[in-house]
Parts: structure tokens; C-alpha cells; sequence
């Protein structure tokens, strides 16, 4: 995929099939944090385990992506541990790409 120019992304990451292990197997530039690991972030363990998944993936040069963030203490700590990119109802409910454009005019501030 990569010779003919694309990226790869690792969807959904911890849930399902989805695990460290493929990490080693696959050549992914980004990974897509599934949203289970935001349920319960006032637990420490979890909030411990965002932090090294997103440590390890940028020893390994991957992307991270955060999914379904819906509240600012979710916000926080993504931004405390240094994830690249958030995604959910914090911004924005999904849209149709007319009301996308229009959203994304009136809120400029955020690119």
C-alpha cells in the first residue's frame, strides 16, 4: 500500500482483533484509539494506559487518533499525553459535507 502512495490506519485500536501485536506485524502510520478507552478516564489505570499507548506509538512513528471524545476532561488529558488528532461529539456531531464546510468557516479557530 505504501509503494502506491496511500497510508494505513489501524482502526478502532485496542477493541476486537486489534492489539499491540500488530503493531509488530504491519506497517501502520496511524492508529485510531477506539473509543471504550474514554468511558471511564477518571480511572488512573486508564488514563495510564492512554499515556503508553500513545508513548509507545510515537517511538514507533505511528499517529495516534483519539475516537467518540465527547467531554473536556477527555480533551485534557489527550492533550496532556500529546495525541495528534481528536475526533467526536466535542466538535461536532458527523454532518453532511454542505453543513460540514459551513461548520468549518464558523470555526476556524480550531484547525
Amino acid at each position: 500500500m505504501h509503494e502506491m502512495g496511500f497510508l494505513c490506519s489501524l482502526d478502532d485500536f485496542g477493541a476486537g482483533y486489534s492489539s499491540l501485536g500488530l503493531l509488530m506485524e504491519f506497517d501502520v502510520d496511524v492508529i485510531k484509539l477506539d473509543r471504550r478507552f474514554f468511558y471511564h478516564i477518571e480511572n488512573s489505570k486508564t488514563r495510564e494506559l492512554i499515556g503508553s499507548i500513545i508513548q509507545i506509538s510515537k517511538k514507533l512513528g505511528i499517529q495516534v487518533v483519539a475516537e467518540g471524545i465527547e467531554t473536556e476532561e477527555q480533551l485534557d488529558l489527550l492533550k496532556s499525553v500529546g495525541c495528534d488528532l481528536v475526533q467526536g461529539y466535542i466538535y461536532s456531531k458527523p454532518l453532511p459535507v454542505p453543513e460540514f464546510e459551513q461548520w468549518l468557516k464558523n470555526n476556524s479557530q480550531l484547525n
